[in-house]
């Protein structure tokens, strides 16, 4: 059965002494993670966003690898420098982001959820709640786990100069402490994360719009 038609339930361990038992309560009819699609339908697309992400990944990984003019100029409109520094951290960040995105299927998606949040070890965040897509729990390397806000659904998934699902996934992708374990110091995916970073170098290479942008923006991959 393909891999978009199964929802992992959960996970739990117990021990060998006799009687001994653990109860697992399922909610078969919880919502969909998005209510304008099946969770099928989600599946299939969060399986194609994927794919997409990995290609620019590797699309930037080729650049950053030869540093030719028109690379280094990418990189200095996102992050504000073209300086070794930057390029050496991307050198070593863009293969683990990559990794991570090619290992993400289905089972890494799930609806939006506090208790979640801080099941995965982290306390949620309560800073620009009313635009959020998605979030994660940056050290939460074991699974990947990615919960997916209301106004995800409902995003477009390409933009070539704007937010988009396609941008969103690989945003929460870059937080994770195995990949850039970045922070999110501004949001924007306009031509101002280009202003920004030239006002502040020190902190855009860290920062998950700025990482985003550099892999999507201006791209189209429809």
């Amino acid at each position: 059965m393909p891999e978009e038609n199964w929802v992992e339930v959960g996970t739990a361990t117990t021990n060998r002494i006799p009687d001994s038992n653990v109860d697992i309560f399922l909610d078969l009819d919880a919502p969909p993670i998005c209510p304008n699609m099946t969770d099928a339908e989600f599946r299939r697309k969060v399986i194609v966003l994927t794919k997409k992400a990995v290609s620019l990944v590797d699309k930037r990984m080729k650049e950053v690898g030869a540093w030719d003019v028109k690379a280094q100029e990418r990189v200095s409109d996102h992050f504000g420098t073209k300086d070794e520094a930057v390029r050496q951290r991307l050198i070593a960040c863009l293969p683990r982001l990559r990794k991570v995105l090619d290992d993400l299927g289905p089972k890494n998606f799930v609806r939006t959820s506090e208790d979640l949040i801080r099941h995965l070890g982290c306390m949620p965040s309560n800073k620009n709640v009313s635009n959020e897509l998605a979030s994660v729990c940056g050290p939460n390397t074991a699974t990947h786990t990615i919960c997916i806000a209301p106004k995800f659904c409902t995003t477009r998934e390409y933009d070539m100069y704007g937010d988009s699902q396609l941008a969103t996934i690989v945003h929460e992708a870059s937080h994770f402490h195995d990949t850039f374990s970045s922070e999110d110091v501004i949001y924007t995916m306009t031509s101002y994360q280009k202003m920004w970073a030239k006002e502040h170098p020190d902190r855009a290479i860290n920062n998950a719009d700025n990482i985003a942008g550099y892999i999507v923006y201006g791209e189209d991959v429809k």
